[in-house]
């Protein structure tokens, strides 16, 4: 009875205020956006892609949450905290909060939910249900203390993690080495409490609507595959009075022009991504130019490449590859927003990062005489003998294009042969995961502003770095680099400035393309609260629609 009173009430307050939870519904103020991609996951365990993470940003909150003008991290869940002097050691002081469905929210959900995160399945800890999940971004959590060990099966005893509850308000978080962007990552959907009942009685079908509970401004309250998903305003959020909607709807349409038909339309307020054969034509036209938003991104396009399958696990071949690519071709031709080719894997916009012309001419280039004679190295002359390759993209206009001229590129500079698979982004994203690819196209957006985000998902035990690269050199430097304090930060830049050398040069276990822009079309006379940032991450507590005057 008392999950079900707290939802009753919840459907009272969304219908007093005009909005009924219906995709398209424009009645109340409500904000209904296109999100490009069918959501991958709910859970905040299992979130791996961007576009599930602004969903969660609505439906969850952790220990700290987004400044909406910066992104820096302000409180969130923990109302303060308190840092030791070596930065080792944080104790986070909760603010009264519930769950949607009326319960309270205690320190321990936050420990449930990590360990969670940490506990494989099948190795859970005798006489305790976890529920355990393999989780999207367990390596994140190595920044705390034991958490590695227990991760990978050295430690049983999920006390030696550093994260205790010390009282029913008070969480203890202890960090292996110093971390300065913790507070930040904490944001990440991987670090949100989830409600330890509701997940145990439902399992893997607990974030279905009728079995959802989250203590985010909004709560899950329509899904329709392959179509939308809808959040209500939540009664029970903390901060209820700041939240300015009364719900969002997340359109799921992976066609970019379908998707512009319904902005233009007025069937929606907000459209994602765009169609690189049009962009030109867009910003010619009043209406889309005012409303066209293409801030610089902290994110990478590139390709993986599947080092555990020949030809792919010759350095050779796959330097090859990288030489033979026109970056800037793709970057004046398709992509058309500005975009910078990319010589690494690290953006120009990350915190403190030092480009790779500032430290010698390290990163890749377009040099498709070079390419030609590491190939013949390889055994592979004009690419005789060279077997077809795959080239695997997830649906969108602008991966296609990209692939397309990707694929002439390999033809024209080195005689190889390229298939293009396109795949729904889900399918795409699962066998990228079971190592089902050759050529796979990709990306990685900053968890966080430091270049570390960048560099460590692609070590050798990283749960994203999927191309089977392993070297310990490189592994080398970014944990050394962990280890060097702020008073030390020159010399961790330069540790990790090597290891992205090492990467590009020396692994190439990645083809960079370019640095994003994240393009978007925005109603600005209509709502408020959405600043342009680096990150495209806009909390939706703080949208609102414009009052007329």
């Amino acid at each position: 009875m008392r999950a079900f009173i707290p939802f009753v009430c919840l459907l009272l307050v969304v219908a007093s205020c005009g909005f009924t939870g219906e995709a398209g519904d424009r009645k109340g103020d409500c904000l209904v956006m296109n999100n490009l991609a069918e959501p991958s996951q709910i859970d905040p365990a299992l979130i791996s892609v961007v576009e599930d993470q602004r969903i969660n940003l609505a439906l969850f909150e952790g220990l700290t949450s987004y400044d909406p003008h910066t992104l820096k991290p302000i409180p969130g869940v923990a109302e303060r905290w308190e840092i030791s002097d070596d930065g080792l050691r944080i104790r986070f002081f909760l603010r009264e909060c519930h769950w949607s469905q009326g319960d309270q929210l205690v320190a321990e959900d936050f420990v449930y939910a990590w360990r969670r995160v940490l506990t494989v399945p099948g190795r859970e800890e005798k006489g305790k249900q976890s529920y355990a999940v393999v989780g999207a971004y367990s390596d994140a959590m190595y920044c705390l203390k034991g958490a590695k060990d227990f991760h990978q099966g050295r430690e049983d005893d999920f006390g030696s993690v550093g994260v205790r509850a010390l009282d029913a308000k008070t969480l203890e978080v202890e960090l292996a080495s110093p971390t300065p962007w913790f507070l930040e990552l904490l944001c990440f959907p991987t670090f949100m409490p989830v409600h330890r009942a509701t997940v145990e009685r439902h399992r893997e079908y607990w974030t279905r609507p009728e079995n959802f509970v989250g203590n985010g401004a909004f709560v899950l309250a329509k899904r329709r595959i392959g179509d939308s998903l809808t959040v209500a305003r939540n009664a029970h959020y903390w901060d209820a009075d700041q939240v300015g909607l009364d719900g969002i709807v997340y359109y799921s349409t992976d066609q970019i022009d379908t998707a512009l038909d319904q902005y233009l339309a007025e069937e929606t307020d907000w459209v994602r991504g765009f169609n690189p054969k049009k962009v030109r034509a867009w910003r010619k036209d009043p209406q889309l130019s005012r409303a066209l938003q293409a801030p610089e991104y902290l994110g990478t396009y590139f390709y993986r490449l599947n080092v555990r399958v020949p030809p792919l696990d010759d350095l050779r071949v796959r330097l090859a590859l990288n030489y033979a690519v026109d970056r800037a071709a793709i970057t004046e031709h398709l992509t058309g927003l500005g975009e910078e080719p990319a010589r690494g894997i690290v953006p120009p916009c990350a915190a403190a990062f030092v480009p790779w012309q500032d430290i010698g001419d390290e990163g890749i280039s377009f040099d498709p005489e070079r390419a030609r004679a590491l190939l013949a190295d390889a055994g592979f002359a004009a690419g005789k003998n060279f077997p077809s390759l795959t080239l695997a993209y997830n649906t969108d206009v602008k991966n296609k294009a990209i692939a397309e001229a990707v694929q002439q590129m390999w033809r024209e500079h080195l005689g190889i042969r390229v298939e293009l698979h396109n795949r729904e982004k889900r399918v795409h994203m699962a066998l990228e995961r079971a190592g089902d690819y050759q050529v796979s196209r990709g990306s990685w957006v900053g968890d966080y502003t430091d270049p570390t985000t960048f560099l460590e998902f692609l070590m050798s035990d990283a749960t994203n770095n999927r191309t089977g690269w392993v070297d310990a050199e490189y592994d080398r430097l970014v944990a050394d680099s962990r280890r060097l304090g702020p008073a030390k930060q020159a010399q961790r830049l330069e540790l990790l400035q090597k290891a992205e050398r090492r990467l590009i040069r020396g692994g190439a276990p990645i083809i960079p393309l370019f640095y994003f822009r994240t393009p978007y079309l925005l109603r600005p006379e209509r709502f408020e609260g959405i600043h342009p940032n680096s990150r495209d991450l806009h909390p939706p507590k703080y949208i609102r629609k414009k009052r007329r005057s």
